[in-house]
C-alpha cells in the first residue's frame, strides 16, 4: 500500500502528531510546575498541622499565665494590705495559679520606693515562689535596674520579657508582667509597683523534641529577639542558646531572620545554627510574640521534587511513542468514513433531519457509530417536537413550585417571631409541582402570634395563583387589623367580590396570646385543629366552621376562643392529612391522626410533623398522593413572668423630669377610680443605660443603678445585693454570651420600696435559671468550677424571671428595697 504525503490520513496524522507534542511538552511544564506547587504546599500543610496544634497548645498556657496576671493585679490594686496580708496573698495566688497553670513558678511583687505595705520608704519585693517540692516566701532587693521591673515602669504597660534564669528560679523562665497603679489625690493612676508572673519554660524542650516532623525535620521556639529558647537536643551539641540562630536566605547572603512586615505565617529557606539549608514554616505564638518554626533540611526537601518531575518525564516519553503508533493506524483507517459521517452530520446541525447517513460495512466501531447515527436521527425526529412542550412545561412548572414555596414562611427566625415562650413548625407537600394548601405565621406585636392554614379548592397553577392572593390578603388585613374575625370579613370580601372562576378557600387562623395562651381564632369551612396537652391526652379544639372564603362577599364569621396551658401543642392540617387514602380507598381519617399524636408523645414541633407524616407513608404503602399535604404544630411555652399592662416613657435621667413622668403616670391612670388612682400615683419609674459589652463598664452600670437607688433610702444590704447581682450578671454577659451591647432597664417603685433591672443582650440564648444548682454542702475544692454566682444571685433577689425575645436575652431580678 502506497504512503500518500498529500492525504488526509498523512496531514491528520502528521497534524496530531504536532499537537501531541505541543500538549506533552506542556504537560510536562504543567505538571512540573504543579509538582513542585504540590509539594510545596504539602509542606506549607504539614507545617501548618504540625504548627496549629502546638501554638494552640502554647498560647492557651500563655494566656492562661497573661489572665492570671491580669487578675491578679487587680485584686492588689483594688485592696490596700498589710504585709501579713500580702505573704498571704501571694501564697494563695501561686496555688490558685499553679492549679489553672502548673507551669507557672512563682509570683512576684515589687513596688516603689515607700510604696509597699507598711512601709513608708525604701524597696520592697516579696514573691512566692515553688521550688519542685513546696512553696516559699522569699523577699527581694535591688530590683529597680533590672530589666522585667524598670521596662514595666518606664513603659507603663503590660508585656511578656524575654527568658532569662531567674535570681530565685535556678531555671529558664518567661515573665509576665504587669504595672500596679492607684489613684492619687487628683483622681489621676500613679505608678506604685509592679507584678509578675514566673512561668518556667522547661517544658517547651521536651514538647519540641517529641513533635515528630517529617523527611528528617524537627522544630523550634524562638522569641521575639530571634533567641532560640526550645529546640530539640541533637540540635544543641554543645551550643549555647545565643549561637542557635534562625538565618534566612536572602539571594547568596544569610541575614537573621525578622519577622517583622511579614505574616504571622510562611515559607522560607534559609539556616538554623549555621548548618544546612533547610525550608523553615514559621507561624507566630500571638501570646507572647515567639515563634514556632518547622524545619526540613533543603536535600531532603528537594529529593521528592526531583524524583516526581522524573517519573512524569518518563510517562510522557513511553506516552509519547506509544500514542505515535494508535494515530498512524487509526487515521487511514477511519478518515474517509468518518468524513462522509461529518457532513451528514454539518447538515443535521443545520436542521435537515432528512440527511441520508452513508451505510458503512462491516462490524468494526465505525459501521456502528453509522448505524447508531442513523437510529438516532429516526429517534430524534420523533422525541424533539415532544421534548419541546415537556421541557417549557417543566421548567414553568419547576419555576412556579420554587416561587410558591418561597412565598411561605420558612424558620421563624426569618419573621423575626421566635422567642422562648413557644416553639413552631410547619410542613408542605403539595401533591403536584404546584398546590392549593398554605400554611403562615407573623407576630402581630410582640406578645401576640397569628398562625394560619388554609387549602383552596382545585389543584395546579391556578389553585396556588389563589392561594398566594388569599395568603397576602389575610396577612395584611390580620397584622392591620389586628382582630382574626375583621380579618376573615375582609378577606372574604376581597376575594368574593372578582371571583369569576367561583373558587373558594377554607382557611383556620388564630391569634395566640404568648403570655397566657388564651386563642382568639376564626373557621372558615376548615377542619378542626388538635391539641396534644402536656399529659399526653389529644382532643380537638371544638370549633365551629363557618362558610369557605371567597363564596359569598357578605359572610361574617364568628370570634371564638380557646386556651392552651404550658407544654400544650396546638396542631393545625389541611384534609390531605386525615383523607390520605390507601390502595383499598380507606382513609387515615381522624381517629389515625389523633392516635398519631398520641404516639408521637414529648416530641418537639418539627418532629410531631415528621412522625404524623411517617404514620401516613406507612398508612397509605405504594398509593399515590392525591392531595396537598401541609401541617403546622405550635407548642406552647408559656413565661414565668406576670402578665403586665406596659405602657413605656424614655426620659433623660440627668434633668429634672419627675413632673413629666406622673403626667405620663395620670394620663395612664385617669379611667381607673379615685382610690386606685391615688394608690398608682407614685408608680414605676424607669431608667435605661446602653453600654459596650467589655469589663471596665461593669462600674458604669452599677453607679448608674446606686445614682436611682440612693434617694430611696433603701437597706444597705439591699443595695450590696444588687450590686452583687449586677456584678455577676453582667460578668456571665461579658465572659460567655458573645453579646457586643448590654442594654440595663432600671425600674423603681416608691410606693412599694420595690425595684426592678433588667437585662437586655444581643449574645447567643443562654438561660441561666435552667442552670443546675451548686452543691454547696461539697468543700470548694471538691466543687464543680461555675455555677455559683448565679446561684447567689437567685437566693438573694425576690425573683429571677428569663425569656428570649427575639434575637435577645431578656434576664429580670426584683428586689424590694
Amino acid at each position: 500500500m502506497g504512503f500518500n504525503f498529500r492525504g488526509l490520513a498523512f496531514k491528520q496524522s502528521l497534524m496530531i502528531l504536532a499537537a501531541i507534542t505541543v500538549v506533552f511538552g506542556l504537560i510536562f511544564g504543567i505538571m512540573s510546575y504543579k509538582t513542585q506547587n504540590m509539594l510545596n504546599k504539602m509542606t506549607v500543610e504539614n507545617g501548618e498541622e504540625t504548627s496549629r496544634a502546638n501554638v494552640n497548645y502554647i498560647d492557651k498556657l500563655f494566656n492562661a499565665s497573661k489572665l492570671i496576671g491580669e487578675d491578679l493585679s487587680h485584686k492588689l490594686t483594688d485592696h490596700p494590705m498589710t504585709k501579713s496580708d500580702m505573704d498571704d496573698f501571694l501564697l494563695q495566688s501561686l496555688f490558685n495559679a499553679r492549679n489553672l497553670v502548673p507551669q507557672v513558678v512563682a509570683v512576684v511583687v515589687a513596688y516603689e520606693p515607700g510604696m509597699g505595705p507598711e512601709n513608708t520608704e525604701g524597696e520592697y519585693m516579696r514573691l512566692a515562689r515553688f521550688d519542685h517540692v513546696d512553696t516559699k516566701l522569699v523577699s527581694g532587693a535591688n530590683y529597680q535596674d533590672k530589666e522585667w521591673y524598670y521596662s514595666v515602669r518606664d513603659g507603663k504597660t503590660s508585656r511578656w520579657q524575654e527568658p532569662f534564669i531567674g535570681e530565685f528560679v535556678p531555671e529558664p523562665i518567661a515573665v509576665y508582667t504587669v504595672p500596679l497603679f492607684k489613684k492619687d489625690k487628683n483622681g489621676e493612676d500613679v505608678l506604685v509597683g509592679v507584678l509578675a508572673v514566673d512561668m518556667s519554660i522547661e517544658f517547651l524542650k521536651e514538647e519540641i523534641g517529641s513533635i515528630p516532623v517529617s523527611n528528617s525535620g524537627y522544630a523550634l521556639v524562638t522569641t521575639a529577639k530571634n533567641l532560640a529558647v526550645a529546640y530539640p537536643k541533637e540540635l544543641a551539641q554543645g551550643k549555647r542558646n545565643r549561637d542557635i540562630i534562625v538565618r534566612e536566605k536572602r539571594g547568596q547572603k544569610l541575614i537573621d531572620f525578622d519577622r517583622k512586615g511579614r505574616d504571622s505565617s510562611g515559607l522560607f529557606i534559609g539556616t538554623v545554627a549555621d548548618g544546612e539549608e533547610s525550608a523553615i514554616y514559621y507561624t507566630t505564638i500571638n501570646s507572647t510574640n515567639w515563634t514556632f518554626m518547622v524545619v526540613w533540611p533543603i536535600q531532603k526537601y528537594l529529593e521528592d521534587q526531583k524524583a516526581m518531575r522524573k517519573l512524569f518525564l518518563l510517562m510522557a516519553l513511553g506516552g509519547y511513542g506509544i500514542i505515535l503508533v494508535i494515530i498512524l493506524l487509526i487515521s487511514f483507517r477511519v478518515a474517509k468514513p468518518l468524513k462522509e459521517l461529518a457532513m451528514a452530520a454539518r447538515k443535521l446541525g443545520r436542521g435537515n433531519f432528512d440527511v441520508a447517513i452513508p451505510k458503512m460495512k462491516g462490524r468494526d466501531e465505525v459501521a456502528e457509530f453509522a448505524w447508531a447515527f442513523s437510529n438516532m436521527l429516526t429517534e430524534l425526529k420523533d422525541n424533539i417536537e415532544k421534548q419541546k412542550d415537556m421541557k417549557r412545561i417543566e421548567r414553568e412548572l419547576d419555576l412556579a413550585r420554587n416561587i410558591q414555596l418561597s412565598m411561605l414562611p420558612g424558620e421563624e427566625r426569618d419573621e423575626n417571631s421566635d422567642d422562648d415562650r413557644h416553639e413552631l413548625a410547619p410542613f408542605l407537600l403539595p401533591a403536584k409541582e404546584v398546590g392549593g394548601d398554605f400554611y403562615d405565621f407573623f407576630k402581630i406585636d410582640n406578645d401576640h402570634l397569628c398562625v394560619v392554614i388554609g387549602d383552596v379548592s382545585g389543584k395546579g397553577v391556578a389553585a396556588a395563583l389563589f392561594m398566594m392572593v388569599a395568603r397576602i390578603i389575610l396577612r395584611t388585613m390580620t397584622k392591620n387589623l389586628k382582630s382574626v374575625v375583621d380579618a376573615f370579613n375582609k378577606t372574604n370580601y376581597a376575594l368574593a367580590k372578582r371571583n369569576r372562576l367561583n373558587m373558594f378557600v377554607t382557611v383556620w387562623a388564630g391569634i395566640i396570646d404568648l403570655r397566657t395562651g388564651h386563642i382568639d381564632f376564626a373557621s372558615a369551612g376548615h377542619n378542626p385543629p388538635a391539641i396534644r396537652h402536656k399529659d399526653g391526652s389529644v382532643e380537638f379544639i371544638p370549633s365551629k366552621a363557618g362558610l369557605v372564603m371567597a363564596a359569598m362577599e357578605g359572610t361574617v364569621y364568628k370570634l371564638q376562643t380557646c386556651e392552651m396551658k404550658k407544654g400544650d401543642t396546638l396542631f393545625l392540617y389541611t384534609d390531605g392529612v386525615t383523607e390520605a387514602t390507601d390502595s383499598n380507598n380507606q382513609l387515615f381519617n381522624n381517629d389515625r391522626l389523633i392516635e398519631a399524636l398520641k404516639k408521637s408523645g414529648n416530641m418537639n414541633t418539627a418532629d410531631t410533623c415528621s412522625f404524623v407524616k411517617k404514620e401516613i407513608d406507612s398508612f397509605v404503602k405504594d398509593a399515590p398522593q392525591f392531595d396537598d399535604i401541609t401541617m403546622l404544630a405550635i407548642k406552647f411555652n408559656g413565661s414565668d413572668e406576670p402578665v403586665w399592662e406596659r405602657y413605656e416613657k424614655t426620659i433623660d435621667v440627668s434633668g429634672n423630669n419627675k413632673g413629666e413622668l406622673k403626667s405620663f403616670v395620670e394620663d395612664i391612670l385617669t379611667p381607673m377610680d379615685g382610690a386606685k388612682k391615688m394608690q398608682m400615683q407614685d408608680a414605676w419609674e424607669r431608667y435605661e443605660k446602653i453600654v459596650d459589652v467589655i469589663p471596665e463598664n461593669q462600674d458604669i452600670l452599677t453607679a448608674f443603678v446606686e445614682g436611682i437607688l440612693a434617694p430611696m433610702d433603701g437597706s444597705m444590704k439591699s443595695q450590696m445585693q444588687i450590686n452583687i447581682a449586677i456584678d455577676e450578671i453582667y460578668s456571665n454577659i461579658v465572659k460567655f454570651s458573645g453579646a457586643t451591647e448590654v442594654t440595663l432597664i432600671v425600674e423603681i417603685r416608691k410606693a412599694t420600696m420595690m425595684a426592678r433591672l433588667t437585662f437586655i443582650d444581643n449574645g447567643k440564648p443562654y438561660d441561666p435559671i435552667k442552670q443546675a444548682d451548686p452543691d454547696i454542702s461539697l468543700p470548694a475544692e471538691e466543687r464543680e468550677i461555675g455555677g455559683l454566682g448565679i446561684f447567689i444571685v437567685k437566693k438573694t433577689m425576690d425573683s429571677v424571671c428569663y425569656r428570649r425575645n427575639g434575637d435577645k436575652n431578656e434576664l429580670a431580678i426584683t428586689k424590694t428595697l
